[in-house]
C-alpha cells in the first residue's frame, strides 16, 4: 500500500507543501503540529477545530501502521475538491498547480515519476464549462505518466470516455457507495428480532437470535457496490481500474482484496464523508439569506473560513459540517487487513484537513 496526499483547494497550500516540514526526515510530532497551527489559520473556527486533533492523531497512526518516515515516501498528489461544484478548479488554477507539482516532484523523495490526480466534484450546467476548460488543458498536457481524474459525476465520466481520452478515470467516494450514516453505529444494541420470532422464546434463545441479526448486519455494512455484478460490469465497460472507499473503523471485512476482483482501491483517511448536497448551510454563516437556497454562481467560498463541529457523547468520533457536506473522523488503521496493506496497488489517501 502506498501513501498519497490529498491537499486543499487553494494554491497557497500547494506552495506550503513544497516547504513542508511534514516531509522532512524524522520530524517529531510536536514540530508537525506546530507547523499546522502556524500555517493554516484559515482552518480555525471560534474554538480550535477538531480537525487539528484528528490531523495530529492521524499522522501518528500512519507512522504506527506503516513506517516512521512514511511522509518521506509520498507517491502521489491528489488535488482539488470532491464535494462541491463551486470549488471546481479553473484552468489558470490548474496550470499553476501543475507547476507547483513539478517543483514538489523534483525536490522530494522518492525521486520517481509521480502522477498528478485531479479531483472533481459532481457538477451542474453552471460549472461544467469551467471544468471542461481544466479537463481540456490536462488532456493535452505532455507529461510522462497519464493524469488521473477523480470522477464523482456520470457526466464527467462521459466526457473522459468520449472527449478527453488521455485522462484516466477513478471512481471516487460519492459515486462508489458504502453505508456510513452514523445511525448504523448503533447496530449492536438496537438489534431487535421481530415479535413473531421471539414469542414464547427463552432469554437465551432471544440473545442467540439477536447475535444472528448483528452478524448479518455487519456483513451488510461491510460491503460496497463492488459486490454487485452489474456494478463490476459497468466498471469493466468504462475501463475503470480503481475505486475509492472512505476508511471506516470496525469494518475490517470491507477491506478484503478478494471483494474487489482485481480492481484497485483507494482508502480515504481520516475524514469519511457522511453526505453532501447542493444546499450549503455554511454559506449562511455570513449571509443568512443563503441558508435555505442553493448556492449561486457567486459563491463566496465561506467554507474556506468556517467549519461547524458537533459534540456527540454517544459516539467515539468527531463530526464536522464543512461547506455543503458532513464528515466523521475515523482514525484506527488496525481495521485494515495485512494482505490489503501489502498490496502495492492499493493506496492510502491522507487528507490532512477536509479539502474545501
Amino acid at each position: 500500500m502506498k501513501l498519497f496526499i490529498h491537499i486543499w483547494t487553494t494554491l497557497e497550500y500547494f506552495k506550503l507543501l513544497n516547504k513542508w516540514h511534514l516531509l522532512s526526515q524524522w520530524k517529531k510530532d510536536r514540530e508537525v503540529a506546530n507547523f499546522f497551527m502556524e500555517n493554516f489559520p484559515g482552518e480555525l473556527t471560534v474554538d480550535v477545530s477538531p480537525q487539528y486533533e484528528v490531523n495530529f492523531m492521524g499522522i501518528r497512526e500512519i507512522k504506527k501502521k506503516f513506517w516512521q518516515d512514511a511522509f518521506n515516501k509520498i507517491e502521489w498528489i491528489y488535488y482539488w475538491s470532491d464535494n462541491c461544484e463551486y470549488l471546481a478548479a479553473y484552468k489558470n488554477e490548474i496550470e499553476q498547480a501543475i507547476e507547483e507539482f513539478k517543483i514538489f516532484n523534483k525536490n522530494y523523495p522518492p525521486h520517481t515519476v509521480r502522477t498528478f490526480t485531479f479531483v472533481t466534484p459532481y457538477v451542474g450546467d453552471t460549472m461544467l464549462a469551467k471544468l471542461e476548460e481544466s479537463l481540456e488543458y490536462l488532456n493535452n498536457l505532455k507529461i510522462k505518466n497519464p493524469i488521473e481524474v477523480v470522477v464523482n459525476d456520470f457526466w464527467v465520466l462521459r466526457l473522459l470516455n468520449k472527449k478527453y481520452t488521455n485522462l484516466k478515470p477513478i471512481f471516487w467516494r460519492l459515486i462508489h457507495k458504502i453505508l456510513k450514516t452514523p445511525l448504523i453505529d448503533t447496530f449492536w444494541y438496537e438489534a431487535h428480532p421481530a415479535w413473531e420470532n421471539i414469542k414464547n422464546k427463552t432469554d437465551q434463545e432471544k440473545l442467540k437470535l439477536r447475535e444472528e441479526i448483528v452478524k448479518w448486519q455487519m456483513k451488510f455494512y461491510s460491503s460496497s457496490e463492488m459486490s454487485l455484478d452489474v456494478y463490476k460490469n459497468f466498471l469493466q465497460k468504462y475501463k475503470i481500474e480503481r475505486v475509492a472507499l472512505d476508511f471506516m473503523e470496525k469494518r475490517e471485512n470491507l477491506y478484503d482484496n478478494s471483494r474487489f476482483h482485481g480492481t484497485w482501491v483507494d482508502v480515504y483517511y481520516p475524514w469519511a464523508l457522511i453526505f453532501t448536497g447542493r444546499l450549503c448551510d455554511t454559506s449562511a454563516i455570513e449571509s443568512p439569506s443563503r441558508g435555505m437556497y442553493a448556492t449561486d454562481d457567486i459563491c463566496p467560498r465561506t467554507c474556506n473560513r468556517y467549519d461547524v463541529s458537533y459534540k456527540i457523547k454517544t459516539v467515539w468520533y468527531n463530526m464536522i459540517q464543512r461547506g455543503n457536506a458532513w464528515y466523521r473522523s475515523e482514525l484506527h488503521l488496525d481495521y485494515l487487513q495485512d494482505d490489503f496493506v501489502k498490496n502495492d496497488n492499493n493506496r492510502l489517501v491522507f487528507a490532512p484537513f477536509i479539502t474545501v
